[in-house]
């Protein structure tokens, strides 16, 4: 019996999301080559027919992947009421967890290679992300320079270049399985030191936002 025929033979919506998510995570793990129709549908226990009874291509398949990412990753973005600082450091932590436990994820925003391999449609919604996200830290950085939280002898775009840098470097640490407060793994502290920079210059050491 094969698997598509099998008595737990997933809702097609659902086969859709699984086939499209075990495409980026296997980028994720093995790089782009890795991707295509033979070994894409043995992660998700189909044939290549059964695989193609799904999607129309494999260009259909990476275009919901980047569908589906893209939701999910938009999913981080903390509710835009909570103060500054703790909306900063929400956003790095969730970031890191999500890109880390997901490489796939952090190949389509990090990678130089995506935007040659994914197809052009699915472009404009990860570019839009970007601009999103780094609309959303900005906004963040600037209100909280305003209430005298963060130092202002730095410019806003350089606040941002230094943040973005860290929790970049952050993603995919070998070793890091989470972000934690102090004493946790190096995530967590290490954006402890990093609001610890930024704050005002002179100012006393208090506890990093949460």
């Amino acid at each position: 019996m094969t698997a598509e025929a099998s008595p737990t033979r997933l809702p097609r919506a659902h086969r859709r999301t699984q086939i499209a998510r075990a495409a980026l995570a296997l980028i994720g793990r093995e790089g782009v080559t890795a991707l295509g129709a033979a070994r894409l549908a043995a992660e998700v226990g189909l044939t290549s027919g059964a695989l193609f009874r799904h999607f129309a291509s494999m260009e259909e398949i990476l275009e919901a992947a980047v569908k589906d990412a893209v939701e999910r990753i938009q999913a981080t973005f903390p509710p835009p009421h909570l103060p500054p600082l703790v909306r900063l450091r929400a956003l790095a932590e969730a970031r890191i967890t999500l890109l880390t436990r997901e490489p796939g994820l952090a190949w389509l925003l990090r990678s130089e290679q995506a935007p040659l391999c994914l197809p052009a449609a699915s472009l404009a919604p990860l570019e839009a992300l970007v601009v999103a996200s780094r609309r959303t830290l900005r906004a963040a950085l600037v209100e909280a320079q305003a209430a005298g939280l963060l130092r202002r002898d730095l410019e806003p775009d350089v606040l941002l270049l230094v943040f973005v840098s860290t929790v970049h470097a952050l993603i995919g640490q070998p070793g890091l399985q989470g972000v934690h407060g102090r004493g946790g793994p190096p995530a967590g502290r290490a954006l402890d030191g990093l609001f610890t920079l930024l704050a005002p210059p002179g100012a006393p050491p208090g506890e990093p936002p949460r």
